[in-house]
């Protein structure tokens, strides 16, 4: 269970699931479960993960684009973004990698779960209650794990030093 308390209203919010991280994995990760209302933390201030903040913007995918599409949302070429001169648009290029997991996660509208600035610092197991199973609300991926662990996670935000 992640844990985060509201700066705005100073009582905690409460989700069955706490996701770390808004790149590739968090926002695919973030569609699956939205029936669970989940929370995810985003250290820096949009989604992307490593393609929206490495280092070099020159940067192609080393593997052909439709081996890394998301199999429910195709990628099709940016017309904004065309490939250079005697290149495929085989392998996209840094910037049509960003807009295409931006373009995912509006398209499965994930980002109202996302919580930009929010830098996880620590992650404290509280207990596990007694199991639980969700029964008609999970994807087509099997079961969740038994039991109900409760975790409190802790952030830090551009707003306060504090952990919250």
């Amino acid at each position: 269970m992640a844990n985060l308390h509201d700066s705005g209203t100073g009582t905690p919010e409460i989700s069955k699931v706490g996701i770390i991280g808004a790149g590739v994995s968090g926002i695919a990760a973030a569609k699956q479960l939205r029936n669970f209302s989940p929370i995810v933390f985003e250290a820096t201030d949009s989604v992307g993960g490593v393609w929206k903040h490495c280092a070099f913007h020159s940067t192609r995918l080393q593997t052909p684009r439709n081996d890394y599409e998301f199999s429910d949302y195709p990628w099709t070429p940016l017309p904004d973004y065309p490939p250079p001169e005697n290149d495929s648009a085989t392998f996209p290029t840094h910037l049509e990698i960003v807009e295409y997991l931006e373009n995912y996660a509006r398209h499965f509208d994930v980002l109202k779960f996302v919580k930009l600035n929010h830098r996880v610092v620590e992650i404290k197991y509280l207990s596990d209650r007694k199991p639980t199973y969700y029964d008609g609300m999970w994807g087509d991926f099997g079961k969740p794990l038994s039991g109900d662990p409760a975790w409190e996670v802790g952030v830090r935000t551009p707003l306060s030093e504090d952990i919250q």
